[in-house]
């Protein structure tokens, strides 16, 4: 067995019940199951939390639209899907982190904190008679006297999302738009960074099962040293696997992985530090499998890449597998493409090549 997969399967709500019924109902379970769910590509993020509860694109979006979770920058320089009530805490650990590394790209561009500062004050203006697109937003930026180019509003942007000010909002056609988030609910005195690291640590382990120190640091964009003493501080107990330390939940159940899972690339099942054997039956470069659109997983191990066309009454399919395509198999990636279909309100069509 794969050191990854040692009850993985079900951290991640990826096992379902005999009768092939999923363990969450609503995409915000799922959402604060995980902890976070990486989301570079909103609607293969959808795909992700719907792989989970069943629920299609129309009723995600539409959960999404309501503020049922966000879509934001936390955890690292990226987007992330996460319930509101775990961001402010989530932000508080690691947005130090996150605006470190990305100073260097600020400076490049010219930002500095009265820049900042003038945005964020304009941003609140700007939001508050509704969500904006991100150029709209730097229109009324402009127009409000804060002179901010295109290239700059990306990170000014991310930096307003650090801060809690800002996150994704309702698509506009098929642009992005942001809106103001409420502001943070009144809270006791700030909780010690300890009390922060055991719980990442125990969410972490909740949401993906057994892990290393440096995945959580992965996961968190915490130094290694600060990971190591999150482990600690959950009181998490320790387990050899092929020379290397895991942490492990207090309740692992080893679920049997799925023959064929088709997932998102950035789906939190493969949201650790990967290593070269994690790739070792696929054919292609990790550069190739990340950049793609999805993942294929054979019997829980990464096994090759997808990719879907969406067309007016179907999406098509097409899996790039590298090992020998078995007759079970096949209908096992069958089953994974015509439950893409069903997601997406399309009949799927699908391709297998090797």
């Amino acid at each position: 067995m794969k050191p990854h997969v040692l009850g993985r399967s079900h951290a991640q709500g990826l096992d379902v019940d005999a009768c092939g019924t999923p363990r969450f109902t609503t995409g915000a379970e799922v959402v604060r199951h995980l902890g976070a769910v990486q989301s570079q590509l909103h609607d293969m993020a959808l795909w992700s939390i719907g792989r989970r509860c069943g629920r299609t694109l129309d009723e995600l979006q539409a959960e999404f639209d309501d503020g049922a979770f966000v879509r934001t920058h936390v955890l690292r320089p990226t987007w992330h899907d996460v319930m509101l009530e775990d961001l402010w805490w989530l932000q508080s650990l690691t947005a130090r982190r996150v605006h470190r590394l990305g100073a260097a790209q600020r400076r490049e561009h010219d930002i500095d904190d009265a820049l900042l500062a003038d945005a964020r004050a304009a941003t609140s203006v700007a939001l508050a008679t509704g969500p904006a697109t991100r150029d709209e937003l730097a229109r009324a930026l402009v127009a409000a006297g804060v002179e901010v180019t295109v290239p700059q509003m990306t990170h000014v942007a991310m930096h307003l999302e650090t801060e809690c000010l800002i996150a994704s909002g309702p698509l506009q056609g098929t642009q992005h738009t942001y809106r103001l988030l409420p502001p943070a609910p009144p809270a006791p005195p700030e909780r010690p960074r300890d009390d922060l690291l055991a719980d990442v640590a125990r969410r972490y382990a909740r949401g993906h099962g057994a892990f290393r120190d440096r995945d959580l640091a992965w996961w968190t964009s915490l130094t290694l040293t600060e990971a190591r003493r999150a482990i600690e501080l959950a009181g998490l107990s320790l387990r050899t696997i092929d020379g290397e330390a895991y942490a492990v939940p207090d309740h692992v159940v080893d679920a049997d992985p799925a023959p064929a899972t088709l997932l998102s690339n950035y789906d939190e099942y493969f949201s650790y530090s990967r290593d070269p054997p994690d790739f070792e039956q696929t054919s292609d470069s990790p550069e190739q499998i990340l950049r793609g659109t999805g993942l294929l997983l054979v019997d829980g191990a990464l096994a090759g890449r997808w990719t879907r066309t969406i067309r007016t009454t179907t999406v098509d399919v097409d899996v790039i597998c590298r090992p020998t395509m078995t007759g079970p198999l096949r209908r096992a990636v069958e089953r994974e493409a015509d439950a893409f279909g069903r997601f997406l309100g399309r009949v799927a069509r699908l391709t297998v090549s090797g």
